[in-house]
Formats: C-alpha cells, structure tokens, sequence
C-alpha cells in the first residue's frame, strides 16, 4: 500500500485576530468603573452620617441621663453637663484648641461654636465657673439657665 499524498498547496495560512488596542478602553471598563467610584462615594457618606447621627444620638442619651440622675442638684448636673461639652468639642473640634481651654477662654469658645447667644449672662458665668467653685458657693437658680444653654449648644455641636 502506497501512502497517498494529498495536495495542501491550496490551503491559506489560519489567521488569528488582531491583539485588541489598550487604548481607548471599553464602554464596559468605564461603566464598571463609575459604579465602583459611586459604591465607594455611597458607602463613605453612609459611614461618615451613621458616625454622626451616633455621636447625636448618644449624647443626647447623655443629657437625659445627667438631667434624671441629678435631678434636684443643680451643681452636680452642670458639671456633668459641662463635662459632657468638654468631650463633645473635644470630638468635633482639634484637640490643641480646646483641651487648654478654662474660665474665660472656655466660655468664649462656647459662645464662638453656638448660633444663639445663649452663653451671656448667668449661663456663661456657670460655664466659666462650675468646674473650679465647691457646690456650696453654687447659685442652683443659675443651674436651670445652664443647663437650658447646655442642650442648646450639644443640640448644634453633636
């Protein structure tokens, strides 16, 4: 038996595509790109309110606290209410330029970071003073007027 040759002079050469450019890029590639860049966008705006409205809601869990536990002690209450307005700016605002911050400095700075003037007078002179007087020297009138203000400024500053 004799092998049987078969004329291949007829066939063309197999062609394979041409390598796809890297320039421009596919409609797909943009598409997928914008909806990761939006994902990312979203889950950021959606942490940064949950942390905020977090911080809101705990201290005004905090102010309702203080105001329950210290009912009648007008003292105890606005020193734990300007305690509470210690850590809050302390949260919102650089530390260098609250943490040093007593007496005048300080109600000056509560006056700065709130719309309404709620820090003149008698609950102002509370701000400045509470942290440094004995509860005996305490005015427990000028303690509702504090805490009235306190609420207001944690109220803007949460």
């Amino acid at each position: 038996m004799q092998p049987q040759t078969i004329d291949l002079s007829g066939l063309r050469d197999v062609h394979l595509p041409p390598v796809p450019p890297l320039w421009p890029l596919p409609p797909r590639f943009w598409i997928v790109t914008a909806v990761a860049i939006c994902a990312v966008a979203a889950a950021v705006f959606c942490v940064s309110r949950i942390r905020r409205m977090t911080a809101k809601k705990y201290a005004n869990r905090e102010v309702e606290r203080i105001t329950k536990q210290f009912d009648g002690d007008g003292y105890r209450s606005a020193v734990e209410l300007s305690l509470l307005m210690r850590r809050i700016a302390l949260m919102k605002h650089p530390r260098a330029d609250v943490a040093g911050l007593t007496g005048r400095r300080w109600r000056q700075f509560l006056e700065n970071t709130v719309k309404k003037p709620v820090f003149k007078g008698a609950a102002g002179d509370v701000a400045e003073t509470v942290m440094f007087i004995p509860p005996d020297r305490f005015k427990n009138g000028d303690a509702a007027v504090f805490i009235a203000a306190a609420k207001e400024w944690i109220a803007e500053n949460a």
